[in-house]
């Protein structure tokens, strides 16, 4: 993370000269790697989303909502001067 920042403020400051058409050649060949290769990975690609899992034991159980509150709960919290 350090590293990446440093590159960075040194290409702000055109401290750090950077060859564009390497950058595009590198583009282009992955981009080429991937159509060739299925399911071709590289190191800073972003991680696939985990999918979600729910807390409850099954899909069968309802989740809990504190939509239950009687009308003098809501007063009661809505009243609470930190909340409001």
């Amino acid at each position: 993370m350090h590293r990446a920042q440093l590159i960075r403020k040194l290409v702000l400051d055109s401290q750090y000269v950077i060859d564009e058409h390497l950058v595009a050649s590198a583009i282009i060949a992955r981009a080429m790697a991937r159509g060739l290769i299925a399911g071709a990975a590289f190191r800073n690609d972003a991680p696939a989303p985990r999918p979600v899992r729910s807390f409850r034991p099954s899909s069968q159980v309802r989740s809990f909502r504190p939509c239950a509150l009687s009308g003098s709960g809501r007063r009661r919290m809505a009243a609470h001067p930190g909340l409001t």
